[in-house]
């Protein structure tokens, strides 16, 4: 079966269409052909970087990708047989841009409703750490939550978790982006980093645009008493600093399976990408400007 390999850390351009043999069915295993994938940015990170996450994706050669959505074509004998033909979202640290592959671990797997387009797959990455933030948000309380990256996946996600109404509220976005994200989010305010209103009282500084020189310009001018980021591991500006990343939690995203299947969460989507083009697509979303989340499709 093909699968995409990363053979070293010389980047994108340095990954591979490779044959693997295909997985066997184990008694608890479930085998699963993969159709829609999510390009996210840990992808490139980890293709460039053996320190970019604390797992053991340094281990070379490795299939990249976390999760997806597939279809059930196998069932072990001890899993529930009721799994058979089911279309999954399903989390696998082993790669999962690859034609099958075998899930062992029930908490890792979550059946879809017919409703549900296989779009999921965003479900992936983004929520999950949108919902960390929100907590950390709630739990220090602020007069002014300025937010970088609010166009990103993560931020737009983030925005409706919190809701346009939440207290303080300042989506930051690019001029490029500004117009995408009232696209998005009609009824959420956004503003520029040069147009962020000066208000009293504590400042949060939240971070998901990763960028250093726009902590620092937004540091100068607006004086943010703590800085939280997703993005960055650390900063030399001499304001309290939290690193915070996603803990898997399978009930969270049984969670957000409802609610995007109940329409109370929009995942934004930009294009798609066959899966001899996955090179092609990580460039793309790497070197563009967010307008959602980039898919690759193993069905055509």
């Amino acid at each position: 079966m093909l699968a995409i390999i990363q053979h070293n850390f010389t980047g994108i351009d340095g990954l591979t269409v490779s044959q693997r043999p295909r997985p066997h069915l184990t008694a608890e295993g479930v085998l699963i052909a993969m159709e829609t994938l999510p390009v996210v940015p840990s992808d490139w990170h980890k293709e460039t970087n053996p320190h970019a996450t604390a797992e053991q994706a340094a281990q070379l050669p490795r299939v990249i990708g976390i999760g997806g959505v597939g279809t059930v074509i196998a069932v072990g004998q001890h899993r529930d047989q009721q799994l058979l033909n089911q279309r999954v979202l399903v989390m696998h640290p082993q790669g999962t841009y690859q034609e099958v592959i075998c899930n062992t671990n029930p908490d890792w797997l979550f059946p879809l409703p017919d409703t549900l387009s296989n779009e999921a797959a965003t479900l992936t990455a983004g929520p999950g750490t949108a919902l960390v933030l929100a907590n950390f948000i709630k739990q220090h309380p602020s007069d002014q939550i300025m937010m970088t990256g609010a166009n990103s996946v993560i931020g737009l996600i983030l925005c409706q978790l919190l809701g346009p109404a939440y207290p303080g509220l300042t989506p930051i976005v690019s001029p490029a982006s500004q117009a995408y994200f009232h696209h998005i989010l009609p009824d959420f305010p956004c503003y520029l980093a040069n147009h962020v209103k000066t208000t009293t009282g504590r400042r949060l500084l939240v971070d998901i645009a990763g960028s250093p020189r726009l902590l620092q310009q937004l540091s100068a001018n607006q004086h943010p008493a703590e800085i939280v980021s997703i993005a960055l591991q650390s900063t030399e500006l001499t304001v309290p600093f939290t690193f915070v990343h996603e803990d898997f939690d399978p009930l969270i995203y049984q969670h957000f399976i409802q609610d995007v299947t109940e329409q109370k969460l929009q995942l934004p989507i930009d294009r798609s990408f066959t899966f001899m083009d996955t090179q092609r697509a990580q460039h793309y979303a790497k070197d563009t400007h967010s307008r959602g989340r980039v898919l690759v499709d193993l069905r055509h």
